[in-house]
């Protein structure tokens, strides 16, 4: 007797993410008609600020004898804000994956952000992370993303390998 083969899971992303480290669009596709819609919007307004503005405070001192040192923060400030943003979104990717609200899903974030932004994701939803991109395409209108999109998803590489 011939068993009917299982059909393979459809691993073509349901989600969308774009990113960078100022801003960051999830994106769904509707069940009937594949189209795009912003499902949530984030913003990392702390992005735009300088270096300077971000570090409020002056280093640590240390005085040994007559030599003075200051301390510098093991992370830039920058850094530090990159990875903050980063955690926040791995953050809610996760809440929805264990949720059970996140389906197969797909990453084009901007360099570094891209790494920052898998480093820092929980296992449920890296587990559902199918595809990445090295990619801002954060400020595009959504009309314009389904062509960029089709291209990043066309047949090539395979599925969780980098774009």
């Amino acid at each position: 007797m011939v068993r009917p083969e299982a059909p393979l899971p459809d691993l073509r992303p349901r989600h969308v993410m774009l990113a960078n480290a100022g801003r960051a669009r999830l994106l769904g596709r509707d069940p009937d008609n594949g189209a795009l819609r912003e499902l949530d919007d984030f913003v990392n307004p702390r992005a735009r600020l300088k270096a300077s503005a971000l570090d409020r405070e002056r280093p640590g001192r240390s005085a040994l004898g007559s030599r003075r040192t200051a301390y510098e923060p093991p992370t830039e400030p920058d850094e530090h804000e990159r990875q903050r943003f980063a955690h926040e979104l791995a953050r809610h990717l996760e809440a929805l994956a264990l949720e059970h609200r996140l389906g197969h899903w797909m990453l084009a974030a901007s360099s570094p952000f891209l790494g920052t932004l898998r480093h820092a994701l929980g296992p449920h939803a890296a587990a559902l992370l199918v595809q990445h991109a090295e990619r801002d395409l954060t400020q595009l209108a959504l009309h314009l993303l389904a062509p960029r999109l089709r291209q990043l998803l066309a047949p090539g590489p395979a599925p969780g390998r980098a774009v």
